[in-house]
């Protein structure tokens, strides 16, 4: 059961990343994951063509992301409130169930984030306004090697806290006056309609609730928040970046220098 619910809430969460992460370049762009928490590879942005590298303060947590991904993921052992990297290091950031809240430490994992990153963020967190609220699945972390208490996973071993969606936009608005925020959530229903891998009729009527849960959402309502920061205005999807190049191809034709200099003659 705890298999396939987490294997469910994966699923939601690569939905809402493919949806913020549409109009991102990619190749040759690099990103960074801070935290490891919930047990979120960073592989995903690898194969979606970002150059990787994942941050978390646990060895631990490192050592077994590393056992997953290989090379393909570099990773480095720091704390989120002060990132080990210069200004604009990164094109993006992304910050994975932090449990942001405006204290002095979450406007410092905030202000970090926004430092290191030359083009944009991604904040995903819990949404304690949701019918879910902080699901109980969010509490079942990764299982990591074995790790004495010095180097246990100080941010993964701790219950999930989540976000209110609002004290979350004041946070951004407040770090970033005037960048561009975007916002899509999923898992809108109630965490008793998920998949849990069991049979019978309340897990057939679990799956034809799959579709509404695991579809990106541009509101605030659903357990799984992503907000997008963006540094210029970027289409939200595909369909937005398809409009904004039909639109820039049925503009009017701009004037020639000759209509130019004729309406407007030199002295």
């Amino acid at each position: 059961m705890a298999e396939c619910r987490r294997r469910f809430l994966s699923e939601a969460r690569q939905k809402v990343l493919h949806q913020l992460i549409s109009g991102w370049k990619r190749r040759g762009s690099s990103l960074l994951q801070v935290g490891l928490n919930a047990g979120f590879s960073p592989e995903f942005f690898w194969e979606a063509g970002f150059d990787v590298t994942a941050l978390d303060r646990s060895p631990a947590c490192l050592s077994a992301a590393r056992a997953q991904t290989g090379d393909r993921v570099e990773y480095v052992c720091g704390s989120a409130e002060r990132l080990p990297f210069d200004d604009g290091f990164f094109d993006y950031a992304v910050l994975v169930h932090h449990g942001l809240a405006p204290t002095p430490a979450g406007e410092a994992v905030l202000r970090e984030a926004l430092r290191v990153a030359a083009r944009g963020i991604i904040i995903m967190e819990w949404n304690r306004f949701s019918l879910a609220g902080v699901p109980k699945s969010a509490l079942e972390h990764w299982e990591s090697p074995a790790a004495t208490d010095d180097d246990a996973c100080a941010v993964c071993g701790e219950p999930a806290k989540g976000s209110k969606p609002w004290d979350l936009y004041a946070m951004v608005r407040r770090a970033c006056p005037g960048r561009c925020v975007s916002l899509v959530s999923a898992l809108p229903l109630w965490e008793a309609s998920w998949p849990d891998g069991s049979s019978g009729l309340l897990a057939s009527l679990r799956h034809a609730a799959s579709p509404l849960n695991l579809a990106p959402l541009p509101h605030p309502f659903g357990a799984l928040l992503g907000m997008k920061v963006d540094w210029a205005p970027v289409p939200l999807t595909p369909i937005g970046m398809l409009k904004s190049a039909a639109a820039s191809l049925c503009a009017p034709p701009k004037p020639s220098r000759e209509q130019v200099m004729g309406r407007n003659p030199l002295p």
